[in-house]
């Protein structure tokens, strides 16, 4: 089906239960920043007596859409969706502003250009910055717009330049199935090696792994922002490049989310509709694929180590995916599980709303740090490159002796 319009929002009965789960309205306790009190002002804008459209806005955009709220709701009300779909009211009246068309029309939406871009920020020389760090990258760059949240350097080579196109199982074993590897924009530009160590896994497992030319970002920042039109350009392009492909495989939680939904961007009688389901369908998470195939993960022959994982929104509440990473996780002889308070806890990034929303953004982090001491576990496994950034700013800020890591590199070869 397709998404929720914001006539859903009447569905709410205002009973509350999202206040109990929501991270932001248990940071900052604002009626208007948690599902029932948005609601019913999405309600009120569609009727024209919103008291203030410009809090309005605000409103809308103080939620991390982590998805929580719609566990809990006892109708279901599918209020991430609602706010999406109100965000593109929004856009559709008031426009995008200067900075949403460079970023989504003219970087997110041209991989090739944004390269560029990035590789040429990679290498730019100048002024200190942070501790008398020299700014060579667009990473530390960043932090200026940030509120100080520590973004990782930019990878060198980007992912592209250190796996080959078409990755083979090793050791000359046929490879029984080929899959298209996603790799996205976190994996291309910032964590290089993590996304190369996604793909061998993928090549272990015994398949022909390949990762196409030409692909897009997937989209989630621009769609979620209310931007439909551009981010419904940028599915198209990535479904005809990835359609003739049986499986879709991605170690991002986020783009895997944004892949399954692109059969929800498009309206019933939209040509690209059934194109886009059919795609969805093939979509799959890395451990997801991993466990699917039985895949025998065991092959690690390192030092011991205890490790803590936390759950991704966008894995466990937009996917419904939590056990899988844990069975690859406890298929590993060398490696302790110990589990944290509320794993499932969002760790307060979501997108853009980590530098926006910085000091609520760093009040619902502190929490995980809190839970991650807890464990003395020496790293922290995660599956979304959105995730690995807030959890190593937060080790950062906190002076913890832990390391975040992708679940992939766990199952890389010991050096």
């Amino acid at each position: 089906m397709a998404l929720p319009t914001t006539n859903s929002a009447s569905q709410c009965m205002k009973c509350g239960f999202c206040m109990s789960v929501c991270p932001v309205y248990q940071a900052d306790h604002v009626e208007s920043h948690v599902a029932r009190g948005r609601n019913l002002l999405i309600r009120m804008a569609e009727a024209g007596t919103v008291p203030d459209p410009d809090a309005y806005g605000d409103c809308l955009d103080f939620c991390l859409l982590c998805g929580r709220c719609q566990t809990v709701c006892p109708a279901g009300v599918p209020s991430p969706a609602i706010n999406v779909q109100a965000r593109n009211r929004q856009m559709a009246g008031h426009g995008a502003s200067l900075g949403q068309k460079l970023l989504f029309k003219g970087l997110l939406k041209h991989r090739s250009r944004m390269a560029r871009i990035m590789g040429i920020a990679a290498r730019i020389p100048g002024v200190s910055h942070t501790n008398g760090r020299p700014l060579r990258h667009m990473a530390d760059a960043l932090t200026l717009f940030s509120g100080g949240m520590s973004i990782p350097r930019i990878s060198k080579p980007f992912l592209s330049g250190r796996i080959d196109r078409c990755l083979r199982p090793p050791d000359g074993t046929p490879a029984t199935d080929r899959v298209a590897f996603f790799a996205g924009c976190g994996f291309e530009f910032f964590f290089a090696q993590a996304g190369a160590d996604t793909a061998r896994a993928l090549a272990r497992a015994g398949v022909d792994v390949i990762t196409p030319e030409g692909l897009t970002c997937c989209g989630m920042a621009v769609h979620n922002a209310g931007d439909w039109e551009t981010a419904c350009a940028m599915a198209q392009r990535n479904i005809d490049i990835l359609a003739p492909y049986d499986r879709i495989v991605t170690g991002c939680a986020t783009c895997g989310s944004t892949l399954k939904h692109y059969g929800q961007w498009f309206e019933d009688d939209d040509a690209m509709r059934e194109r886009a389901r059919a795609f969805s369908a093939k979509v799959m998470d890395f451990s997801e694929f991993l466990v699917a195939r039985e895949t025998p993960v065991n092959h690690r022959n390192g030092t011991p180590v205890t490790v803590t994982y936390h759950d991704p929104c966008h894995l466990k509440w937009h996917q419904g995916i939590s056990d899988f990473p844990r069975k690859v996780l406890h298929s590993l002889t060398d490696v302790e599980l110990v589990e944290m308070e509320n794993a499932d806890a969002c760790c307060g990034l979501g997108g853009t709303f980590g530098v926006k929303h910085r000091q609520t953004s760093l009040s619902i982090q502190a929490k995980k740090m809190e839970s991650i001491q807890k464990t003395g576990a020496s790293k922290v496994v995660t599956a979304c490159p959105g995730c690995m950034i807030q959890l190593m700013d937060g080790i950062r800020r906190f002076g913890l002796d832990v390391e975040v890591v992708h679940l992939a590199q766990l199952l890389s070869e010991p050096q």
